[in-house]
């Protein structure tokens, strides 16, 4: 049975900044978090009432506390032997693409760079080291792609997550799920799902890495496991162990937005993280398997807005977990397994923003001060919001094979969530709370899934159902500008999948699949915050009808070539009841059930081996996204191409490998990694003449790796975007620049 590593991870997508609206009656925050307060046209010259107004949207998305999350405890000790197993696509009906972290372990790419690869999926992030990350696959993005990690979902609910805090050398692999939930994951969502799976180290072993780049950028990590041999003719033993990690960066990088004509360093960005994850597994004591947990982590994140300076604000966390789990194979009977592990995390949190000067620009010698806090982030709104938040999770497996061509599974996630928000500041300064509701919720989504084997394999069936059910509670409080039109809300209902794959020939596969998805409005969605945003309590959770369908074909040693793989897949998408929320006339809005959409579009990936010492990847994506249905009251026509969606890109890899150069069993590799994306509309797409668009971008990757002891002591160097493109994953916010980074990686 395969341990899991556990995590502490703090995380913070608080210092994410609004972007301003098109100008245009057409909503564009559609697929990201919307602003607060209207904004002035873009076409307005940035002057010192603009930059006000920008920083007032930027509220929301810089210091909002119920988007800092510390998340702890992350292992699923628990998971059975089925559920570890890797998922091999060549024999898999589902929609999944599997991505070896192995060869990366010894690079500097990151969790959202190695995804970022895959056909279908387009990662956009913001800022450096620290920043949120909008995973977007095929066309759906934010909350309605999940992001777990070994089977447990860990997002923020806000649909971002900075899952760059997750040091590459422990992952074992990334599975991308297309298009499909999978039953066997006990999580709502509708465009698909990323399961991060952690390895498991060698018996009594250590492993560690460090990592020094651009930006003033560290990352340490290390792993350690002792195995004591106790009984040897009952197979008992006792697994001690730690797995840490340091991240921390300044993120003093230059960068440039459509509301200035030069270019600045981003100062006042500064980033860093910790975990550490203490560990003792009891194996074939009564249980197959006994695993105990602890977990701590924390983080603090300077913030910085991109229309103006900052220079005092910050976001900071820390939070504890424990955690523990259970495994059983052949219990009662022989084939049924059993898993079942308890999560309990507590975690604080907050923003603050008390500044007493505020700054109109970049520009130093132009602000604003005076004896009172101003607040930086938004002229006149001091921010001090702390939150404590406390999470149970309790996740289950049993599986039950039949025999080795049918297997049924049965998971479920029961989670239970409590927040207290407050707002610090003194009474005096402003009687308005700033902090959201205090509130819980309970959820419980438990999946049954067959999966069916015929004709020697060559036919399989993949069938689901899962049921969710989820009850959100809210509690008044003072200083509210509205109030809660209803404390409770109640959400129950049900989806269903169904997925085959035919081998035709044992090179030729076919195979397609349909899902019947949703997911569930998080509290701040029906509720509110009492200030900006209205409750809703008639809000229904959106709905999805997916549909995929594909074919592989591989072969082997074939003239010129030693192998092919490629690769073809076509998807549909009909979703309903989005959850839209607009800020059309800073009136106080409620969210609400608007238009519905439909996505389409397809992947061709490409894979050579031209010989043992080379290999070439490509893959290309080509997506739309519209509305497909009028809601006149904010303007959205019937066949709007949806904002913030890349609609096409490619990338491309080559790799240059050989081993035993100088000495038996190095290895050294050359590899390139190209990545073109063509331009897409921030706002709806109403006109080709649209001048708000994300420009189209062509970056290059080039990095050198060499290892010696089979691979015990590994040196790699890494130039990330080598030509020094000005890349925009957003409207109004350039990335990082050309940078470098060299890591050392070993294991005993």
């Amino acid at each position: 049975m395969k341990k899991k590593i556990a995590f502490s991870i703090a995380l913070c997508s608080a210092c994410a900044i609004a972007q301003t609206d098109e100008v245009t009656s057409y909503d564009d925050a559609f697929f990201d978090e919307p602003a607060t307060v209207s904004e002035k046209p873009a076409s307005t010259a940035p002057t010192a009432t603009d930059s006000e107004s920008f920083s007032e949207t930027s509220l929301r998305k810089s210091a909002k506390s119920s988007d800092i999350t510390v998340l702890d405890g992350l292992s699923v000790e628990d998971e059975s032997e089925v559920e570890t197993s890797p998922v091999d696509t060549k024999t898999k009906a589902e929609s999944v693409k599997v991505l070896d972290t192995k060869e990366l372990q010894g690079s500097n790419a990151t969790i959202a760079e190695a995804t970022n690869r895959s056909s279908g999926v387009k990662i956009r992030q913001s800022g450096g080291l620290g920043g949120e990350s909008k995973i977007n696959i095929r066309g759906m993005e934010g909350k309605n792609v999940k992001v777990l990690v070994d089977g447990v979902p860990v997002d923020n609910g806000n649909g971002s997550l900075s899952i760059n805090d997750i040091p590459i050398d422990k992952i074992d692999r990334i599975e991308v799920y297309k298009s499909y939930v999978p039953e066997r994951f006990a999580t709502d969502g509708m465009g698909g799902v990323i399961n991060v799976v952690t390895r498991n180290l060698p018996k009594s072993s250590i492993a560690g890495s460090y990592s020094f780049g651009s930006f003033n950028t560290h990352k340490a990590s290390l792993d350690a496991k002792y195995v004591w041999a106790l009984d040897s003719a009952k197979n008992r033993s006792v697994e001690t162990g730690i797995s840490a990690y340091y991240n921390y960066s300044d993120n003093d990088y230059d960068f440039t937005t459509p509301y200035m004509d030069t270019t600045v360093t981003r100062e006042h960005d500064r980033y860093y993280s910790y975990s550490i994850a203490p560990f003792v597994n009891l194996n074939n004591f009564w249980f197959d398997r006994i695993s105990l947990g602890l977990s701590f982590g924390g983080m603090d994140k300077e913030i910085q807005s991109t229309a103006h300076r900052v220079e005092e604000a910050f976001a900071d966390a820390f939070g504890v977990g424990v955690s523990l789990g259970l495994e059983k194979r052949d219990l009662l009977v022989k084939g049924l397994s059993a898993s079942l592990s308890v999560g309990f995390n507590y975690s604080k949190d907050r923003v603050v923003d008390t500044s007493h000067v505020y700054f109109y620009g970049w520009d130093k010698e132009n602000f604003k001060q005076m004896n009172t806090s101003l607040g930086e982030i938004s002229l006149g709104r001091t921010t001090y919001i702390e939150r404590k938040n406390y999470t149970l999770v309790l996740p289950w497996n049993v599986d039950y094979a039949f025999n080795a061509n049918h297997v049924l599974m049965w998971s479920g996630l029961y989670r239970y969530e409590s927040q207290e928000p407050t707002d610090k500041r003194p009474v005096k300064g402003s009687r308005i709370n700033n902090a959201g509701f205090p509130g819980r919720n309970h959820s419980v989504i438990t999946g049954l899934s067959s999966e069916n084997n015929f004709w020697s394999g060559r036919i399989q069936n993949v069938a689901g159902i899962k049921g969710y059910f989820y009850s959100i509670y809210a509690d008044e409080v003072e200083g509210k500008i509205s109030k809660l039109t209803n404390d409770e809300a109640t959400f129950d209902d049900f989806g269903l999948s169904e997925n085959l794959r035919i081998k035709i020939l044992d090179q030729f596969i076919i195979k397609g699949g349909y899902q019947h998805s949703l997911r569930l409005p998080t509290r701040e969605e029906v509720f509110g915050d009492g200030i900006y945003v209205l409750s809703a309590p008639d809000l229904e959770p959106e709905k999805s009808d997916n549909f995929t369908a594909g074919a592989e074909l591989d072969f082997d040693k074939i003239p010129l070539l030693l192998k092919l793989h490629l690769e073809f897949n076509w998807f549909y998408m009909l979703m309903d009841d989005r959850i839209y929320w607009t800020n059309y006339g800073s009136i106080p809005r409620p969210y609400y059930n608007s238009v519905g959409t439909k996505t389409s579009g397809f992947e061709i990936d490409a894979a050579v081996d031209v010989n043992e010492y080379i290999a070439l990847s490509f893959n290309v994506t080509k997506q739309n996204a519209e509305s497909r249905e009028v809601d006149m009251a904010y303007g959205i026509a019937n066949g709007l191409t949806v904002p913030n969606i890349p609609t096409f890109y490619m990338n491309f890899g080559v790799e240059i490998h050989a081993g035993d150069l100088l000495f038996k069993d190095d290895f050294f590799k050359l590899y390139w990694f190209a990545n073109y994306t063509d331009d897409y509309y921030y706002g709806w797409k109403v006109s080709d003449k649209q001048d708000r668009i994300i420009p189209s971008s062509f970056t290059q990757d080039l990095g050198v790796e060499y290892s010696i002891m089979a691979n015990m002591l590994s040196w790699s160097f890494e130039i990330k975007n080598l030509t020094d493109e000005l890349v925009y994953d957003k409207y109004g916010e350039s990335k990082p620049g050309r940078a470098f980074a060299t890591k050392i990686k070993f294991s005993l």
